[in-house]
């Protein structure tokens, strides 16, 4: 019987990380774990709250860049 279970990490887009490493002044493991959710507190909320933001804005970026390329 097979037993091994494969575990689905989540990966995080680098540029995103790189700029709040930037911003914050943090390491990118705390960054990632307070966008994981497993830290707590007022800094780890803004940290993820930005971090949709720009996932957002990046991701309308790119959509804009698919559209105006179909053209």
């Amino acid at each position: 019987m097979d037993k091994r279970k494969t575990k689905v990490y989540s990966s995080y887009d680098a540029n995103i990380l790189e700029a709040l490493f930037i911003k914050y002044g943090l390491s990118k493991y705390y960054i990632r774990q307070c966008v994981n959710g497993a830290v707590h507190g007022i800094t780890p909320d803004s940290i993820k709250k930005d971090y949709e933001i720009m996932e957002k804005a990046h991701k309308d970026v790119i959509m804009n860049l698919i559209q105006t390329t179909l053209k």
